[in-house]
């Protein structure tokens, strides 16, 4: 999915332990897992928390919202090595040296596609020059366009996957680079007044942010990319990216403007912008013409929130200003318009789904479920079928045996059922049912993820061979061959998989079969050593084969939208030329159906089912010669994993029936299948002449010679190479750069916890290094607050330096100005939510014990004091896929410190560890944590809510943090304990699932995603009056996760938090018995 990254969102990891400036809360507390692990960060290198996209947030005053937003710095480039620069009219590339080719490709067009942009979408070019950055960090196909800190768009150039909704994406580098600068050009949409906004506060500073549904932002640029060029390419034109659709539309799902704009979170949710929106836009523009699109983006630039997109009760919105009609009136046009422009009938009585015209044919039989749920990977082999449960984090296999044992005795059960009484019969009839239908429970194999994606099942080996992503050193995504032993249960890593090239797909790079040449998801047949798969070739996708002599050949088949070619199956009977495959075959505007490519007796035939199922038919696989085991697509991104008997109609592959229509295939090379099946290539030879003769472009080189299937990039009516050109003909090399574009700033009024001011945000465009600084006050203690921090990655490697002056909430209030260092070191394992990393932290501060009113600016510290150590982590965190999305796993740290003062007698050793469970580890609604921190030797003092150095009962302010969360109900507690215990246990009541929307006189609406209530007890232990003692508290929590249906800014989560919480040993330390607070968070 391309993302876009807007003012508030941008990826992160936990170098800086997720802080945006490196201020403390008044506690002096380090950020905790109460305060991290509930909306753990997406990292871009570990794919964390993946299924969901969250990312940790502080929430920043943005004009009229509590918007989201918070990041540390990505690494979009996975080395320390300077990255070459080509300047051109309008942009500045960056790239590193293995992507020069591309960089250069890239100058060549990128100027003269700006101009067409902007021409076919009816807006103004923008005279600030544009960065992009060319990146080779991840495996699979991405981008994304931020406004923060400063303009900036990025390319994650990689070849398209043929299964996933960028398959028809021909030429990578221009379909992502056109995606993204769509993004560019319609949020840089502004009237005078906002200019002048930007001006003071930055780019970030956008009124589309608020006024344009995430549908209509990612919608628009998804129209571009299908109808900009008549090329076939682009996901409005691919039937498999648009079935995602069709399955919700046939299910009966009618989901709002809101829904498909964020306000729905499922998994998988995160596809209904771009698809819907896309049919939107493509809507719009067909029933009011293409101009409607540019005055949309038009009125937003003028940033009337209150009068927003679809308006309120007493305003109207935008669009209907525009289009003259009432909004809810038009989307339900629009949705009726998705319906019959679709080749579906609604759900059937059989729950089938009838194809227009195909009402003779038969329906499939019905699968028998063998489990639901949000399933990942799929094989099959040995009687066994393998899958990937996410939710659940494993691999599992369920036996086929024992449901064809259940077939083969429900004779006998019936028989039996015929002797027993009536009673009786009554009383066993729920267990014989149970007994039939029921399969064995699956079995768990190991710990797997959403990275796993092929299992192959390898019957004379005993194992499966799985190709699963890693993260390399570099915190690179690489495909990699791991093998599993099902006789030990061993898993073990085997090799690298070899990667497609970027560009793979064009038609003038398959002038040979045997090079240049990409099969994609490739499994060897055993006997033959024949490799089949997936090719791409040009926006189509075919089963292909590599022969012994390494000769490619594809299906002579015309393009039919195939997105999934199963491992081959052959009975232990058959011979070497006897074999069949399963495939997912997509027709247009309909859903996916089962394919089957079998070859008998040396002769290939290729046959489609006639009808689709309801939830359509995905990554079938055969189990034996007369079963198939295929997911089909339910609500809210779950599948089910059905079992399909073929044997009654399996005959027709060879003859077609009622079930099956089938033909003979044969294999040609690629080269045969362009000029056989490439309209496009007709087209080009009958116009050759007039292409000839086209205008030359400056920024474009012309071909003198006829090419096949030009490129995306080419105006209509020429023809452009797709070789790069020599920087002095397209773009003006520059000298290579560190750490390009540092310097470009937001201003961001900020707010979190206690502290509100203003932050100075920059990051380099690598992200890489990134600095910030912040300046504002403590309103609690009433003292100001400032501080500056730089950090720098470097694979796995992060560094950290930052200074900062800021009051402490104690009593009195102190002040602590200190410096501060840190060098984390992070490695990713497979499954890909697990990671361990190692650190090392020091810190100098002056401490002034009494912080005056008087004295903001005159700094007067009582002592210095230091503190230095190092720490371990393991972190199996991962946010579930089930509503409300609390994470399940395991964390476990360990460190120690030494700090001391200028005077040596205070200062001492300290260890501290915790282990934490995710709230849904336990039972799906549980979770715990517990922390302890001890100093062996003293020197050092612990109390629920401060961290001290002690020497002879005396007591100085420490600058560490505090290695567990600051206890709120009894921070008032003063005695000071070497050893400190802290455990929280909390379970999950309710979560409802709302999604009610409260329509207000004028826009935004505000929107209640859910609420959740949960209950549970906090404990402390520690030394008071030389005994331990135990202090306890019990709390009540109401959660609501809402949203401020305000353009982008809907797919926010505002978490407003209460909490009532009673502490039953208030009377020993002197505070109030009753603790009541408020809080708000925020995710993205």
């Amino acid at each position: 999915m391309l993302v876009l990254k807007a003012i508030y969102e941008f990826f992160c990891n936990n170098s800086l332990e997720n802080k945006l400036f490196p201020l403390k809360p008044a506690c002096n507390a380090r950020a905790s897992h109460n305060c991290v692990h509930n909306m753990h960060s997406h990292k871009i290198c570990t794919h964390k928390s993946h299924n969901k996209g969250f990312y940790n947030l502080r929430v920043i005053i943005a004009l009229f919202f509590f918007c989201a937003l918070v990041q540390t710095q990505a690494q979009l480039i996975p080395s320390i090595k300077p990255v070459l620069h080509f300047r051109t009219d309008c942009f500045d590339i960056y790239a590193p040296q293995s992507l020069e080719a591309d960089a250069k490709r890239l100058a060549g067009f990128a100027d003269n596609t700006y101009g067409e942009l902007c021409e076919f979408l009816g807006l103004g070019l923008e005279t600030k020059r544009i960065p992009v950055l060319l990146s080779d960090i991840e495996y699979s196909l991405n981008g994304f366009s931020t406004l923060f800190p400063s303009n900036r768009i990025v390319l994650l150039l990689s070849a398209a996957d043929p299964r996933d909704q960028l398959a028809t994406f021909e030429d990578e580098l221009y379909s992502v680079f056109l995606h993204e600068l769509v993004h560019y050009v319609t949020l840089n949409e502004r009237s005078l007044a906002w200019r002048v906004l930007a001006w003071l506060g930055g780019d970030w500073i956008a009124p589309e942010i608020y006024m344009m549904p995430q549908a209509i932002v990612e919608g628009t640029a998804v129209w571009v990319e299908s109808r900009f060029k008549e090329n076939n390419s682009g996901r409005l034109n691919d039937p498999a990216a648009m079935e995602f659709v069709r399955l919700e539309r046939a299910r009966g799902e009618n989901r709002s403007l809101w829904d498909v704009s964020g306000l729905e979170d499922f998994y998988g949710a995160g596809s209904l912008p771009y698809l819907y929106g896309g049919l939107f836009v493509d809507y719009l523009s067909e029933r009011f013409g293409k101009s409607i699109v540019a005055r949309l983006w038009q009125s937003g630039g003028r940033g009337n929130i209150y009068q927003g997109f679809v308006g309120g009760i007493l305003v109207k919105g935008i669009l209907e200003r525009e289009t003259g009609i009432e909004f809810d009136q038009l989307w339900q046009d629009f949705l009726a318009w998705v319906d019959e422009e679709s080749d579906l009938e609604m759900q059937g009585e059989q729950g089938e789904i009838d194809g227009i015209g195909e009402n003779s044919a038969a329906e499939l039989p019905e699968g028998q479920e063998l489990f639901s749920g949000y399933i990942g990977a799929l094989g099959a082999g040995g009687g066994k079928v393998y899958f990937v449960d996410l939710e659940r984090h494993g691999l599992y296999q369920l036996s086929l045996v024992d449901l064809e044992e259940n077939s083969e005795r429900q004779p006998d059960l019936e028989k039996e059922k015929e002797e027993k009484s009536e009673v009786a019969e009554k009383q066993d009839k729920q267990e014989m049912l149970e007994r039939l239908n029921k399969p064995k429970r699956p079995e768990r194999l190991f710990a797997a993820d959403q990275m796993l994606r092929n299992i192959y099942c390898d019957v004379n080996f005993g194992g499966l061979e799985l190709d699963w992503n890693r993260i390399n050193p570099q915190n690179q995504l690489i495909p990699a061959r791991y093998l599993y032993d099902l006789s030990e249960h061993k898993l073990s890593y085997e090799k690298d998989l070899p990667q497609a090239k970027i560009g793979e797909a064009l038609f003038e790079t398959h002038s040979s079969s045997k090079e240049e040449i990409f099969l994609h998801d490739s499994w060897q047949d055993p006997l033959t050593s024949i490799e089949y798969g997936l090719v791409r070739l040009g926006t189509a996708v075919l089963p292909a084969r590599r022969l012994a002599n390494m000769e490619i050949e594809v299906a002579d088949i015309p393009d039919s939208a195939i997105r999934w070619l199963s491992q081959g199956f052959r009975d232990n009977s058959e011979s070497s030329d006897s074999i069949c495959f399963a495939l997912s075959l997509v027709p247009d505007n309909g859903l996916s159906r089962l394919a089957i490519l079998e070859q008998d007796n040396g002769l290939w035939r290729f046959a489609i089912a006639r009808k689709s199922p309801l939830g359509g038919v995905h990554m079938p696989v055969f189990a034996d010669a007369s079963h198939i085991v295929y997911k089909a697509s339910s609500e809210n991104g779950q599948s089910s994993l059905l079992l399909l008997d073929i044997s009654s109609f399996r005959n027709e592959i060879e003859t077609p029936g009622r079930f099956l229509d089938s033909e003979f295939l044969n294999w040609i090379s690629p080269t045969e299948w362009i000029e056989s099946y490439s309209l496009k290539m007709k087209n080009q030879s009958a116009n050759l002449d007039s292409s000839e003769e086209a205008q030359s472009q400056p920024e474009l080189s012309k071909v003198d010679q006829p090419q096949q299937e030009t490129n995306k990039l080419a105006q209509p009516e020429q023809e452009f190479s797709l070789e790069p050109c020599s920087a002095t003909q397209k773009a003006t090399q520059k000298r290579s750069m560190l750490f390009p574009e540092s310097f470009e700033t937001s201003r961001i009024p900020y707010a979190y916890g206690t502290l509100l001011g203003i932050g100075f945000i920059a990051m380099d465009l690598t992200e890489r290094l990134s600095w910030s600084a912040f300046v504002g006050w403590d309103w609690l203690i009433a003292r100001p607050a400032s501080s500056i921090d730089l950090s720098l990655s470097a694979g796995a490697w992060s560094f950290e330096i930052c200074a900062w002056d800021q009051g402490i909430f104690a009593f009195p209030v102190a002040r602590i100005s200190a410096l501060e260092g840190a060098l984390d070191w992070e490695h990713t394992l497979v499954p890909t939510f697990r990671s361990i990393s190692a650190g090392i932290h020091a810190r100098y501060g002056a401490v002034q014990n009494k912080y005056e009113e008087q004295g903001l600016f005159h700094q007067s510290p009582d002592y210095f004091a230091w503190v230095a150590g190092t720490g371990v982590e393991f972190d199996s965190l991962s946010s579930s896929y089930r509503p409300p999305y609390d994470p399940s796993g395991i964390s476990l740290k360990g460190g120690i410190e030494y700090e001391g003062a200028n005077s040596l007698k205070f200062g001492g050793v300290s260890l501290s560890g915790s282990i934490y469970l995710g709230e849904s580890t336990i039972a799906g609604r549980i979770g715990a944590s517990i922390y302890g921190a001890w100093a062996p030797t003293g020197g050092v003092a612990f109390s629920p809510a401060t961290r001290y150095l002690e020497y002879a009962g005396d007591h100085e302010l420490s600058v560490a943090d505090l290695p567990y969360p600051a206890y709120k109900e009894y921070q008032a507690c003063s005695e000071l304990s070497a050893w400190y215990l802290y455990g929280e246990i909390k379970a999950r009541l309710f979560s409802l699932e709302l999604n009610w929307i409260m329509s207000n006189l004028f826009a935004p609406s505000l929107a209640l995603r859910r609420i959740s209530m949960i209950s549970g007890l906090r404990g402390a232990g520690l030394e008071i009056d030389n005994a331990p003692y135990l202090l306890s508290s019990a709390f009540l929590q109401a959660k609501f996760d809402c949203a401020f249906l305000s353009g982008v800014v809907a797919a926010t989560h505002m978490k407003f938090t209460l909490e009532a919480a009673w502490a039953f040993q208030a009377d020993k330390t002197g505070g109030e018995p009753f603790c009541f607070s408020v809080g708000l968070s925020g995710q993205f």
